[in-house]
């Protein structure tokens, strides 16, 4: 079969490599894949397609407009995006299966575009776009714009051969939304998959071992190492962590290394200086995503933190995956639905916390139990990891397009 994936930010060297390693098991399978993505970079000298081909893989880099943040111009970037594929689609060799990781409303368009080629469609949602613009208090429910964004979701998962979600909720969310068939609507669940996130297990371990970094801090042995890595955005409410950090200055062994970036980061370096908490450490705004590895493997715990309301209908976030596959504690800050990895398989903390205190004490509870506990905990965390592995997951995907083959 021909395989378009179509997802506005798998580039080559896109951070989130799923749809790059779903590609390569596809087409050990015998199959031909072609991966549609954006440049937005603000390459106006850039061609409307560009044709690519890395590391084996074939790519077709469309244009797209440039934006800085999470505003309106991200918006009509990604609908910009689709359009170009719908208006231009017939240029391209006509795939039997479109694989669309969907950014509903914007990118709609490529419904249309399977519709054109009459070929078979796949919706894969990692975020609930537009439900989240609502869950975090960017726009009510009850906005008129909302109420058109979720017709328009309606249409693209009612117009889809299969769903796949990456949150275990789904099925709950389409319940509520009254879209599926027992509850008045076109849905068959039975066309209703879960397939989370995940990571390359194999290139996780050679990558820990191949880059390590030459850092003090991380290469001390003495230091219970407390990491977060990631975004630092409204979303992530790393706020929290700083002041969980706070309550532990007095257990000098006791550190807590910060990486990543976004809005919030300058403003929380500089309420962590003019406090003097010493015992937090930010470090680069981004590393190469091969050092990941060997950082979060360095780690006593690593934190997941996020502000209420996230993971409501589960969790598919990146950094959950590096962290099992470091095989150290995990301590999350609020309560993941439906499948609650870390606290299901007693992996860490995962619950709702409330204060700085009860954060303190659910990152001391792993970080100081009895080695031999400590020992058999990351042992857990490690098998659980092998569920999320690219050649399972694949291998799941890969089945479900394969039962559309005509």
């Amino acid at each position: 079969m021909r395989i378009w994936i179509v997802n506005y930010y798998t580039s080559p060297t896109c951070s989130n490599p799923r749809y790059l390693e779903f590609a390569k098991h596809f087409m050990a399978a015998g199959h031909e894949v072609l991966t549609f993505y954006a440049n937005f970079k603000g390459d106006e000298s850039a061609p409307l397609f560009q044709s690519k081909t890395v590391n084996g893989l074939d790519f077709i880099e469309v244009k797209a407009p440039h934006y800085v943040g999470n505003g309106v111009v991200r918006m009509k970037s990604i609908f910009t995006f689709a359009r170009a594929i719908k208006k231009h689609c017939k240029e391209f060799d006509r795939p039997e299966v479109i694989l669309h990781n969907v950014h509903a409303p914007f990118d709609a368009p490529i419904v249309l575009v399977a519709r054109k080629l009459k070929c078979k469609y796949v919706s894969e949602v990692w975020d609930l776009w537009p439900d989240n613009f609502a869950n975090f208090g960017m726009i009510s429910r009850k906005n008129p714009v909302m109420k058109l964004f979720y017709r328009i979701e309606k249409w693209i998962y009612d117009h889809a051969d299969e769903r796949v979600f990456t949150l275990a909720g789904a099925t709950a969310y389409l319940k509520g939304k009254g879209w599926t068939i027992e509850t008045g609507g076109k849905i068959d669940l039975a066309k209703v998959h879960y397939i989370n996130n995940g990571l390359d297990l194999d290139q996780f371990d050679k990558d820990k071992l191949a880059f390590p970094r030459e850092d003090a801090d991380m290469n001390d042995p003495n230091l219970t190492k407390i990491v977060y890595l990631g975004a630092i955005n409204k979303a992530n409410n790393v706020k929290t962590l700083i002041d969980a950090a706070v309550l532990l200055q007095d257990m000098p062994n006791y550190r807590f290394f910060i990486y990543g970036n976004g809005v919030y980061r300058p403003e929380l370096e500089q309420y962590v200086k003019e406090n003097h908490i010493d015992n937090v450490v930010f470090k680069e705004t981004r590393i190469p995503l091969e050092e990941c590895a060997w950082v979060v493997s360095q780690a006593t715990v690593n934190i997941m933190n996020y502000e209420k309301g996230f993971g409501y209908m589960g969790v598919s976030s990146g950094k959950m995956f590096q962290y099992l596959a470091a095989g150290k504690p995990i301590v999350c800050n609020v309560d993941i639905a439906y499948d609650n990895v870390i606290q299901d398989n007693n992996l860490g903390v995962c619950r709702d916390i409330e204060t700085p205190q009860e954060f303190a004490e659910a990152i001391r509870k792993p970080a100081e139990q009895p080695k031999e506990e400590y020992d058999a905990m990351c042992e857990r965390v490690r098998e659980v990891a092998k569920r999320f592995d690219y050649k399972v997951l694949a291998a799941r995907e890969l089945k479900i397009i394969e039962s559309l083959k005509d």
